[in-house]
């Protein structure tokens, strides 16, 4: 069982916003991702490329739920895929 609190707490806000996503798919890691770019508001999707930090993300936790991850970790791969 993943437990959300204590990680990004983003989980089950991107659920509630694209409920037609599966529960681990790309769909659902890519709504991650941009709920937790955007959830401080001093960035948004186009700020980064958002692609390249699912498919990165999803390749070190060889899973779509990218909870795995520590924040540490998710944050990393996020800012080597900002925009310039």
């Amino acid at each position: 069982m993943n437990n959300t609190t204590g990680r990004f707490g983003l989980a089950d806000r991107a659920a509630a916003t694209h409920p037609g996503t599966a529960l681990s798919s790309r769909e659902s890691a890519i709504a991650f991702v941009i709920d937790a770019v955007e959830s401080t508001g001093a960035a948004t999707r186009n700020d980064f490329d958002i692609d390249r930090i699912v498919t990165t993300a999803h390749e070190l936790a060889d899973d779509w739920d990218l909870q795995t991850l520590t924040p540490d970790t998710f944050w990393r791969i996020a800012a080597g895929c900002i925009r310039y």
